[in-house]
């Protein structure tokens, strides 16, 4: 009895491991495209996270801008918001939004890119109206993106 309880145990883990990881995994290239298309952004590099638990998902965004000043900044982080609540794979998950000066093929590997973010969200923040932020990244929740979309129109 004990055997076969963790046999069921194990299988009901594993489902939920690999169901756990369905959220937010759709077209990521297509979203990195739409992002990369809006005023003002040289491209992106989208990554889907699970941190801590393969359940946890949140989407991380380096968006390569011509101007890091929070005016442009702010007015692009509405825009993204306004592509992540329609997209079918971003939709309903956290975002944490980080800015990168210059264009992304000057940046071939994430490992370049995570150094040359530039820590300007925490004024970005305070400039939307959103809680503080880290200097790096802005992490949006899901009503924090439908409250930007809004305000973007």
């Amino acid at each position: 009895m004990k055997v076969t309880m963790r046999v069921v145990l194990c299988v009901v883990g594993a489902m939920l491991v690999l169901t756990g990881c369905a959220p937010g995994t759709g077209d990521i290239a297509g979203f990195e495209k739409r992002l990369a298309a809006l005023p003002g952004v040289d491209g992106a590099l989208v990554e889907v996270q699970h941190p801590g638990l393969p359940t946890n998902t949140n989407v991380a965004i380096w968006l390569f801008v011509e101007s890091v000043d929070v005016e442009s900044v702010a007015t692009t982080t509405r825009k993204v918001a306004g592509v992540a609540r329609t997209d079918d794979g971003v939709r309903g998950q956290q975002v944490n939004l980080s800015v990168v000066k210059g264009k992304r093929v000057d940046s071939p590997n994430r490992q370049d890119v995570v150094g040359k973010t530039v820590p300007v969200m925490h004024l970005v923040a305070a400039a939307l109206g959103l809680p503080e932020a880290n200097g790096n990244m802005l992490v949006l929740s899901p009503a924090e993106i439908a409250k930007l979309a809004d305000a973007e129109g």
